[in-house]
């Protein structure tokens, strides 16, 4: 594959590890979507199992929301996660849970 990529127009100067970083780069860009496996609610963008293909939203960036984005290669262990008692999933939706009950009391 690398000759083709070298072959390409413009390209027979360009060492080989600056093609292998661009090849990196692009994958990073197509990462599969994340799925939200936390608790939805009806005022916010998050509902349980939503997809979103472009990351985890700024706005939950920082927060325990980001905690319940899970790769959707991964949700099936995410889900097994979520139903054991004490497992990092199952605190992280109490947690959720809490957190949104405290702003809407706010």
């Amino acid at each position: 594959m690398e000759d083709k990529i070298m072959e390409s127009e413009g390209m027979e100067d360009v060492p080989a590890e600056k093609v292998e970083a661009h090849e990196e780069a692009m994958l990073e860009k197509t990462a599969e979507p994340l799925v939200y496996v936390g608790p939805g609610f009806r005022d916010s963008l998050l509902s349980t199992y939503g997809i979103f293909a472009d990351g985890v939203p700024e706005e939950f960036r920082g927060t325990v929301y980001e905690k319940l984005f899970v790769p959707a290669s991964k949700l099936d262990a995410a889900r097994a996660l979520l139903k054991q008692k004490g497992s990092y999933l199952s605190v992280f939706f109490a947690q959720a849970l809490k957190k949104h009950a405290e702003k809407k009391g706010a």
